[in-house]
């Protein structure tokens, strides 16, 4: 009994450990790809992937063979979002933020370490930059041009985990932190070089924190991808305790920036609102 336990557990972690490594890698896997990734052979492994795409969570290329997330991970995601009730009363100031400032708004909060993106709102220059490539791409005139400030969907969706030390949402919610939390984040977290504008040093990270905690806000000038700044601020519970972060996001040539001052004013503004509304 206590082997067959072990078993499914082992097979179970596997599973886990599987779809994760097929939501790193666009474009999917085939069963012999993913059986070295995981060091198994490929019967188990192929075992496996046949109960996962019964159940829709992953999906096989017909032609490819390889293997994709499939959309049954998308209906859990749904699910645990709208339990993440922050969303709905963070809404209203996310538009109001975006239209105020003309940059795209989002609140994250602070999971396995990293920044999970829980909502989002594109800004008007943004969405103008989008059609127009949306313009090129059906145009027979002009060959199809990625503008230099158009984000990628990966920096973009819902849902998806963003480093903490390089984005303002992440030095806010790490300011926040008790001191041994923050301290023990620091001890574990890999620093990884981004850009070249990246903090990577744990002391001078450490510092810029401190500063984060003073001032009430956090800055991160193009630190995790080139072409993006962003500001953020905490939002509190009732006990006040920072459980999530608003931020503004754009590139640094916005009109936007020209006033920063004014626009820290509007970002903690959007924040005390959603922190108000969420503990009504």
């Amino acid at each position: 009994m206590i082997a067959k336990r072990a078993a499914s557990s082992n097979s179970l972690e596997r599973a886990l450990e599987l779809l994760e490594i097929l939501e790193r890698t666009p474009g999917g896997l085939r069963n012999a790809d993913l059986s070295r990734a995981l060091t198994i052979p490929k019967s188990t492994c192929s075992y496996i992937l046949t109960r996962l795409e019964r159940k829709g969570y992953v999906l096989r290329d017909p032609t490819s063979q390889s293997y994709k997330i499939g959309l049954t991970t998308v209906a859990l995601a749904h699910g645990a979002l709208r339990e993440i009730g922050l969303r709905s009363m963070a809404e209203p100031a996310l538009y109001r933020l975006t239209t105020e400032t003309g940059l795209s708004a989002g609140i994250g909060v602070l999971e396995r370490g990293h920044v999970l993106l829980i909502d989002r709102v594109e800004g008007s220059r943004f969405v103008d930059r989008a059609a127009q490539d949306a313009a090129f791409a059906s145009s027979h005139a002009r060959p199809r041009r990625m503008l230099p400030d158009y984000r990628a969907r990966e920096q973009r969706d819902i849902g998806r985990e963003l480093p903490a030390h390089s984005t303002a949402l992440g030095k806010v919610l790490l300011a926040f932190l008790p001191r041994p939390e923050r301290l023990e984040w620091l001890a574990q977290a890999g620093l990884a070089r981004r850009t070249p504008r990246t903090i990577v040093s744990k002391s001078k990270l450490l510092s810029e924190l401190e500063a984060v905690r003073t001032q009430g806000f956090a800055m991160a000038d193009q630190e995790a991808y080139l072409g993006v700044r962003a500001l953020s601020a905490p939002i509190l519970d009732s006990s006040g305790t920072v459980r999530a972060a608003v931020s503004v996001n754009g590139h640094p040539a916005e009109s936007a920036w020209e006033d920063i001052p004014a626009l820290i004013r509007l970002v903690k503004a959007a924040a005390q609102n959603i922190s108000d509304r969420t503990n009504l």
